[in-house]
């Protein structure tokens, strides 16, 4: 008499790895980075399939069905705290800019990669991620993956400030499942936390042109999605684009005050620019330090949150000027210690 399998694991003893990838439709099976995060958001398993019922009948008859893993896009999700290493990778790969500070100008245009494509290692334009099973022989091994967005949160009255993240992925390679030598792992990256404390004092903060506003919480949110064309012999995408828009957005929770109050009227009566919106602690954002720029921004939505004092909750979004060479948005990160 056969019984069930008594072994039973946690969602914890999965493992997430990345590394970039120097060619597209090569996936990198070495010197991947294991990183620490709090939870992996596991892709689903969709395919191409057909389910219509032919004419002939009312229902789906067997051969009426059709399914394939050709042509798939697969998405993952991760999520942690925010290491200065690992923001490194992301962000180079999202802002598709190769050296810190990160930057967008408003004449933005992304480079496409696919078969053929052969970027440099270090610009992380393409990643190969691998969850890592405690089944033998089940790690699951993505190529050809890319940020398409990146999210980025702190709260000053939580762990000091501490910023964490959450990211995700899209590929439209098929994914595939093998057993990893222990030497595919080089190292585990990113052990510097990042602070909003980094962002300095509130003289040189900004929300809408307007300083010493208190920020209890942000949200940074830079979304750059992604779309796959063409079919290669392998069943794989050819080329992997960027969507129309690049869209970088914050939500701000700051203290109501006199201060803060005007940017109710501000909302309600803006055109195409509320003024800069920044967050550092020098007067441009620098590579040295955590801190990110609209140089032009707008309400989307301005409105009262209740707590210890009344706070307004605010969110804004990115705009650029009419100057292609002008800039968009500029994140900085520290360098790793």
């Amino acid at each position: 008499m056969s019984t069930i399998n008594q072994t039973a694991f946690s969602p914890k003893e999965f493992q997430f790895l990345i590394g970039g990838q120097s060619a597209y439709g090569t996936q990198l099976l070495n010197a991947l980075y294991a990183v620490d995060v709090d939870s992996v958001g596991f892709p689903s398993f969709g395919t191409n399939a057909v389910m219509d019922v032919r004419a002939g009948g009312r229902v789906l008859r067997a051969d009426d069905f059709f399914q394939t893993q050709n042509a798939q896009v697969t998405e993952i999700s991760v999520s942690g705290t925010a290491k200065v290493a690992v923001m490194d990778l992301l962000l180079k790969n999202v802002t598709d800019d190769n050296s810190a500070p990160y930057n967008i100008t408003a004449g933005y245009e992304p480079t496409s990669v696919g078969t053929g494509s052969t970027p440099t290692l270090g610009d992380m334009k393409l990643f190969t991620i691998v969850i890592t099973s405690p089944v033998t022989n089940s790690d699951m091994v993505f190529k050809d993956c890319v940020v398409t967005s990146l999210n980025l949160t702190g709260d000053a009255n939580a762990e000091g400030g501490r910023v964490k993240f959450s990211a995700t992925f899209k590929t439209g390679s098929k994914p595939v499942s093998l057993s990893l030598t222990s030497e595919a792992v080089d190292t585990a990256i990113g052990t510097d936390d990042i602070f909003m404390s980094t962002w300095g004092d509130s003289d040189k903060r900004m929300i809408a042109g307007v300083n010493h506003v208190l920020v209890n919480t942000f949200s940074l949110t830079l979304e750059n999605d992604a779309y796959f064309q063409g079919i290669d012999s392998n069943g794989n995408h050819e080329m992997i684009g960027r969507a129309p828009e690049f869209s970088v957005t914050c939500d701000f929770n700051v203290k109501y005050d006199s201060i803060t109050e005007p940017f109710i009227n501000t909302f309600q009566t803006q055109t195409g620019d509320s003024g800069r919106t920044k967050m550092a602690s020098t007067d441009n954002v620098a590579s040295g330090s955590f801190g990110f720029d609209m140089p032009k921004s707008v309400f989307t939505n301005v409105a009262f949150a209740e707590g210890d004092s009344m706070a307004l909750d605010l969110s804004m979004k990115a705009v650029a000027s009419n100057t292609s060479t002008d800039d968009f948005f500029i994140i900085g990160i520290p360098p790793e210690v």
